[in-house]
């Protein structure tokens, strides 16, 4: 009888959630009367944050508040923001003003710079514009000036080349995208991340371990997506300008802007250049503590919305780059053969272009998009006396469908992907030449009780042209245990092709030799991980404690060995273990109106057998921590922001033989980090100013053999701690909105 009450219990208690739940669909109101559902709408109770996004027709379910407090906020980026008070209804119609609709009234909300989202069955950090206003400027990788969950270093210290890790691992293994589309991979390793200006960028969307199968099979510690600033936005700018300035030479100008053509078609113009060519060495050894830097970037985009449901996207991006760093004496006008002087010449030209195509049908909750994107991407670069020629032709195509499967609670995704890669690569004697295929077709069902229980379970099968088929199963569960506590588990399989000259060109600034196995193996691994997420009242505000821990391991993996040899770098298929274990907490709150305080801790231990011994992976800290304060003086116009980081000390690699190699510490030292920024706001134009590294924390010596770098005892590429001394700059934002 007692196993009858527990069936009985488990089969009504979905049924009980559900029926508590609140549906409903959230549509916009043109200046000219046309209704269009409104796809990403966010709905969330003022009382307890909890929330929920519209899918693609406009359709949500959303659980009951948690607090007494009833108050619903809906936004749309676009549209007027509208905070209604929901009593016992449990079938809503929203409807939404265009911001050019002059009649209805506005209710802002305020909203945290970062948001850990307790929606939604995927981990997931979301950092907005507010928060990407603290740091200095002005690209993806200095983004993360304020968080642990992603570290952006130099990788060396002559190329300037800047990789992120995540999880202990490096940057290759997480999927870098912009508006979903990738948009770091490949030959763009080890600078893509300098191709996408922040002031280009509406907010970034990081999660932890495996995501949806609908973005592919790669991304094994995680994603980083760069949501762009669009045409029709709510804070769209009809013009935008960024100037900033450094006293070290660095100076960089944005300019973006909107426009409104006719209904329902809009486009933009974001344009970006970074210009440096100052010659400094602080430590006098050589060399130029940065690379000079020419760079450009253009983007054209463009949005169509219909009254039928159907949206369409368009956008073109152009970068030319050009870095030359190295020695002082270094002329890069003369032939490699006769260089006298060590230098680094890299030039690159990159062309990206997306097309995306949606359409909402009358039924709820179903939809068909169509995303096509493609890059060609060319580097020439002088290393040294080395020359490094790449090329690389990308071309992807996703065709999705979406719809419900007897109720809204149970949806279902389906579709098919085409992935087309070709690499051209060229260095000393190594030379690649492949050309990859990927066919594939994926499902995903996702079960949403009243937002208290969420079930992503989704499978992908890609048939690769030169390794076979890739299978790809990947779950998530999202669970409200009760007031403000939420617990996330997920678990699931990844792959990836190793591109082993991109990736790893910061590793030639170097005397070693390099030796690359043959026949290497794509990269294969399995991710679990499990979040929880707690809110609870602090200081009589709202304050959010969340802590994660992720565990990645490698069935098969590219190792890059430095620890064999000082004179060698090996690459080769892993035999044996390799894994990560990466444990992180994070407390955000606010003991004082207008003052944010985030606290963060992170711990690793990522490891990997090398020629059968296990070592911990070299130049990765075990522990990170950072405090970081804000506060908004709101009616004065100011705003004051500092960050502390802490390193804790890291493993460095073999380095016998090469010159000063006996200076160096067995472990790589801890230090401190410390930046701040003071912003004056005015009616239309911002003025800021800050220092980094206010420590004046740096390496010393960071080059090893810099006196005879075409000598056997050069090396270039260990970096485990700042090698800028401290820095200056100042910069002015001015913004027209769009009437």
């Amino acid at each position: 009888m007692k196993n009858n009450y527990i069936l009985i219990f488990i089969l009504l208690f979905p049924v009980y959630l559900s029926a508590q739940s609140i549906t409903g669909k959230v549509s916009g109101v043109t200046a000219e009367g046309d209704t269009l559902p409104l796809a990403g709408a966010n709905l969330f109770w003022l009382g307890d944050g909890i929330g929920t996004v519209t899918d693609l027709d406009g359709g949500f379910t959303l659980g009951q508040p948690k607090a007494d407090d009833r108050r619903l906020r809906v936004s749309y980026v676009g549209y007027k923001t509208a905070i209604l008070i929901v009593r016992d209804e449990l079938e809503l119609s929203i409807n939404l003003l265009a911001n050019d609709v002059l009649d209805g009234v506005v209710i802002e909300g305020d909203q945290s710079s970062v948001n850990f989202l307790s929606t939604g069955p995927v981990n997931m950090e979301q950092i907005n514009g507010k928060e990407l206003l603290k740091a200095p400027c002005c690209n993806l990788s200095e983004s993360f000036e304020t968080s642990v969950t992603v570290d952006a270093e130099f990788s060396d210290a002559v190329t300037g080349a800047r990789t992120v890790r995540m999880l202990g691992l490096d940057g290759v293994y997480a999927l870098i995208t912009s508006e979903g589309v990738p948009a770091v991979r490949g030959l763009s390793s080890g600078y893509g991340l300098n191709f996408i200006p922040g002031s280009w960028i509406e907010s970034i969307q990081v999660t932890k371990g495996i995501g949806s199968v609908v973005y592919g099979y790669e991304g094994m510690t995680g994603s980083i997506n760069a949501e762009m600033k669009k045409p029709d936005g709510e804070d769209a700018e009809a013009l935008f300008v960024n100037l900033f300035g450094s006293n070290n030479g660095r100076l960089e100008a944005n300019i973006n802007t909107a426009l409104k053509l006719s209904d329902g078609l809009y486009t933009g113009i974001l344009a970006h250049t970074a210009q440096n060519h100052t010659a400094i060495d602080h430590n006098k050894d050589g060399f130029l503590d940065m690379p000079q830097n020419n760079t450009t970037a253009l983007m054209n985009r463009w949005l169509y919305l219909h009254s039928s449901g159907y949206q369409s996207q368009l956008a073109v991006k152009y970068v030319h780059q050009n870095l030359q760093s190295g020695q002082t004496a270094f002329d890069p006008a003369l032939a490699p053969e006769i260089q006298e002087a060590y230098g680094i010449d890299i030039d690159t030209r990159r062309w990206e272009g997306f097309w995306k195509n949606g359409f909402a049908f009358d039924r709820p909750l179903t939809s068909m998009g169509l995303i096509l994107n493609g890059v060609t991407h060319s580097q020439q670069s002088l290393i040294g006396r080395d020359l490094y020629d790449g090329r690389e032709d990308y071309f992807h195509a996703d065709l999705l469908g979406k719809t419900y499967i007897g109720n809204t609670n149970h949806t279902f995704k389906a579709g098919a992907s085409f992935l087309y890669n070709r690499f051209d690569e060229e260095f000393r004697d190594i030379t690649v030449d492949r050309t990859e295929q990927v066919p594939g077709v994926f499902a995903e069902y996702h079960l949403n009780l009243d937002e208290n229980l969420n079930i992503l379970a989704g499978w992908r099968t890609d048939f690769h042209n030169l390794y076979g088929t890739f299978h790809t199963p990947r779950l998530h569960l999202k669970y409200t245990i009760l007031y403000g506590t939420t617990v996330r588990l997920s678990a699931g399989k990844a792959y990836r092709v190793a591109n082993v000259l991109a990736e790893n060109v910061p590793l030639f600034v170097s005397a070693r030799t390099l030796s690359v196995e043959q026949d290497l193996q794509p990269e294969e691994s399995w991710s679990w991980g499990a979040t929880v997420i707690q809110r609870m009242p602090l200081f009589n505000r709202n304050s959010t404690l969340t802590a994660d821990f992720y565990r990645t391991t490698f069935v098969q993996q590219v190792v890059t060995d430095r620890y064999t040899s000082g004179q060698d770098i090996f690459i080769y298929n892993l035999d044996g273990n390799s894994w990560s274990n990466a444990a992180q907490a994070d407390w955000v709150m606010e003991p004082l109106r207008n003052l944010n305080i985030r606290l963060a801790y992170r711990w690793v231990d990522a490891r990997a057998d090398f020629m059968g011994e296990e070592r911990k992976l070299p130049l990765v800290p075990v522990h990170r921590a950072m405090v970081n304060a804000a506060y908004d003086w709101i009616d004065a116009g100011w705003m004051f922001d500092a960050t502390v980081h802490y390193f804790g000390s890291a493993p460095l690699p073999n380095v016998e033989g090469m010159e000063g190699a006996s200076d160096l510490p067995s472990e790589a030292p801890d230090f401190f980090q410390v930046s701040a920024q003071v912003t004056k706001r005015f009616r239309m134009i911002d003025i800021y100013a800050g220092v980094e590294n206010l420590a004046n924390n740096t390496q010393p010596d960071p080059i090893l053999g810099a006196t005879d770098p075409f000598g056997t005892g050069f090396d270039a590429a260990v970096i485990y701690a700042p090698i800028m001394n401290r820095g200056y700059y100042a910069g002015l934002r001015f913004t027209l909105k769009k009437q």
